[in-house]
C-alpha cells in the first residue's frame, strides 16, 4: 500500500498533536507512539502535502525548544530533516541520498551531491545534540538496506515508511510500542462527513477555496466551508484529549452537516466540466458532489464493522509496532 505523509519525532511533556504550529507539518494525525522519557513519534499529513518540511522543522524546533526529526515519505522514497534550536537544519534523502531526480515531490527539492556517509554523520550528530545514544550498526544497516536490496532479493522487503521507522529504532528506540488509543474515532459518525479524505466536507471546502484562488472566481464560499475546515483541525487536535470537548465538536459537526444539506438543496450542482487554460476538463467538485455521500457512507460502514474497540489509527495490521527487522543490531 502506498504511503504518503510525515513521520515526526520530538520530545515533549504535551501530546505532540497539541503543540503549537504542528499544522505546519500536518494536522491529519494518524498514529502517535509514546517512546518513553517524553519522546514521541507521530504520523501525520496535511492538505497540500508535502509541506516545506525543512522550513517547518526549523520553525518548530525553535518554538518548542526541542530537537526535531522528520521525514516526508512519498511512496517509494523519503526526504529527512533534523533540527535543534539555534543550529542549522540538515536534510537528506532515502533510499538513495544521491538521487536528486527521484521523480517524487519534495519541498524543498532533493539537493544534489548527497552521500550515505554525510547523511549518517548528520543523523548521529543530531542524536547527540538531542541527548540520544544511537546504535551506529543498526543505523548504518537501516540507511543502506533498501538501495542495496535493489540489486538483490536477499532479505525481507522494506517499504520507505518502514525504513524511516528503522532509523527511529536506531536512534535509541529499538522496540516501538502500539499507537496511543484515540479518545474517539475521527473516521466514524458524527465526524466522517467532515473529515473523510478527499470526499469529506473539509476537503471539499479546501479544494473549492484553492479553485477560487487559482481561477480568480469571485463567488463567495458557502457558510459551512470555513466551519468545516476549522472543525477538521479541531477534531484531529482533540484525538488524544485536551482539545475541545467531544460534545462541542459533535454539535459543530451537526451544524456543518445541516448547513451543507441546506446549501445543497438550494444550489444547482457544479457543472460537469470547467475550463482550465482554455480547455474543458472534468470538474472534480462535481465528482465529489455526486459520489461523496456514498463514499462516506461506505467508510462509516467499514469502520463500524471492522474498526477496533479502542481505535488508534491501525486496522488489520500494524507493520511498525515491535522490534523491527534487526533487533540483534545494537
Amino acid at each position: 500500500m502506498s504511503y504518503f505523509g510525515t513521520v515526526l519525532l520530538t520530545r515533549s511533556d504535551t501530546a505532540m498533536t497539541r503543540l503549537p504550529r504542528i499544522e505546519a507539518i500536518g494536522f491529519r494525525h494518524r498514529r502517535l507512539r509514546d517512546l518513553g522519557d517524553g519522546w514521541q513519534v507521530l504520523e501525520t499529513s496535511g492538505w497540500n502535502d508535502p509541506p516545506d518540511l525543512e522550513q517547518a522543522v526549523t520553525e518548530v524546533a525553535a518554538l518548542w525548544k526541542a530537537s526535531v526529526f522528520a521525514a516526508y515519505v512519498a511512496d517509494c522514497c523519503a526526504q529527512l530533516h533534523g533540527a535543534v534550536p539555534d543550529a542549522a537544519t540538515w536534510s537528506g534523502h532515502l533510499d538513495d541520498p544521491a538521487d536528486a531526480d527521484c521523480g517524487m515531490l519534495h519541498r524543498p527539492p532533493v539537493r544534489a551531491g548527497g552521500t550515505f556517509e554525510a547523511l549518517e554523520a548528520q543523523i548521529i550528530n543530531w542524536a547527540a545534540a538531542a541527548g540520544l545514544t544511537p546504535s551506529v550498526p543498526r543505523l548504518d544497516h537501516a540507511l543502506h538496506y533498501r538501495l542495496q536490496r535493489r540489486d538483490s532479493d536477499d532479505g525481507p522487503y522494506l517499504s520507505a515508511d518502514q525504513q524511516i521507522f528503522e532509523v527511529v529504532r536506531a536512534l535509541g528506540f529499538p522496540v516501538l510500542p502500539e499507537p496511543r488509543a484515540y479518545e474517539f474515532d475521527p473516521d466514524d459518525e458524527p465526524f466522517a462527513e467532515v473529515t473523510a479524505y478527499m470526499w469529506g466536507l473539509a476537503s471539499r471546502a479546501r479544494s473549492a477555496a484553492a479553485f477560487r484562488a487559482h481561477t480568480g472566481e469571485t463567488e463567495q464560499p458557502a457558510a459551512w466551508e470555513a466551519e468545516a475546515i476549522m472543525l477538521e483541525m479541531d477534531v484531529y487536535a482533540a484525538l488524544y484529549g485536551g482539545g475541545r470537548p467531544l460534545a462541542e465538536l459533535a454539535a459543530q459537526a451537526a451544524w456543518v452537516s445541516a448547513a451543507h444539506d441546506a446549501a445543497r438543496r438550494n444550489t444547482p450542482p457544479p457543472p460537469q466540466e470547467v475550463m482550465v487554460q482554455g480547455r474543458p476538463v472534468t470538474n472534480m467538485h462535481r465528482i465529489m458532489h455526486d459520489h461523496g455521500p456514498r463514499q462516506i457512507a461506505d467508510q462509516v460502514t467499514f469502520v463500524q464493522n471492522h474498526g477496533k474497540e479502542m481505535p488508534n489509527g491501525s486496522f488489520f495490521s500494524d507493520r511498525i509496532t515491535g522490534p523491527g527487522l534487526w533487533p540483534d543490531l545494537i
